[in-house]
């Protein structure tokens, strides 16, 4: 009589069972059902947060706008972060939904080292950024560098290193010229030409900037040309005199 019993239950919850995939899924198909006008409703806005020139955040505002056609699920971020990112005054940016039609990109502006010998300028990363000149701040203060096409990543690298060497006598490098076999030049804030060759160019520095604190810190004003190339020591050309 128990088994009876038993076989009735297990039937009852298997029945049970069902039952209930069927009220889940006919809720989920109700739901989905209702949020179709949601999913393929076109986004609203496109909020830009920005720190690029006015001008050319209204040209990626402008840019941003054609994807107002898009739905809010559909919207393709990866896509958009790429075509923000394209934009020569942007580095970086970053893509998000706020729900529940609406788009957050937050780009962040190019950060300029240097300009470029050819036009353009050399940001944070190492890469030659063409943009207009009149639009980036203090444009004229920044170094010069100019060397060999392709050498843009390699001469940044150099120029942080060289910064911090020549920065311990308070001297600041106003020009970084690599000639086409790689040798280099810096030309000094003061005037000061610092010739390092095209090997050991670090290690000619330091060695040069010690001599240069220890003999000659206090004779900048006369000194036209100090070339580090020799394993042990300077050659310093001085100003002349009328």
């Amino acid at each position: 009589m128990s088994l009876e019993v038993d076989v009735k239950t297990t039937h009852w919850s298997w029945g049970a069972r069902l039952l209930l995939l069927l009220v889940v899924f006919m809720a989920g198909l109700l739901i989905w059902q209702v949020m179709q006008p949601w999913l393929k409703r076109p986004l609203q806005q496109i909020i830009l947060h920005t720190d690029i020139p006015a001008s050319q955040r209204v040209a990626l505002q402008a840019q941003l706008n054609l994807r107002l056609s898009d739905s809010f699920f559909g919207a393709d971020l990866q896509d958009i972060r790429q075509s923000v990112e394209d934009h020569a005054w942007v580095n970086d940016a970053k893509v998000s939904r706020v729900w529940p039609n609406r788009l957050m990109v937050e780009a962040h502006k190019q950060i300029f080292i240097a300009r470029w010998q050819d036009g353009g300028f050399i940001n944070h990363e190492g890469e030659l950024v063409l943009v207009n000149p009149s639009l980036v701040p203090g444009a004229d203060h920044l170094p010069l560098f100019t060397g060999p096409q392709g050498s843009a990543w390699f001469m940044s690298q150099l120029y942080r290193q060289m910064s911090w060497l020549v920065g311990r006598d308070d001297l600041i490098i106003d020009q970084l010229s690599m000639a086409h076999r790689g040798a280099v030049e810096l030309l000094l804030k003061n005037g000061i030409v610092l010739v390092l060759g095209r090997k050991q160019m670090l290690p000619r520095l330091q060695r040069l900037m010690k001599v240069y604190h220890s003999h000659f810190l206090t004779q900048e004003a006369r000194i036209e040309r100090i070339d580090g190339r020799y394993p042990h020591g300077v050659s310093v050309a001085w100003k002349t005199t009328t």
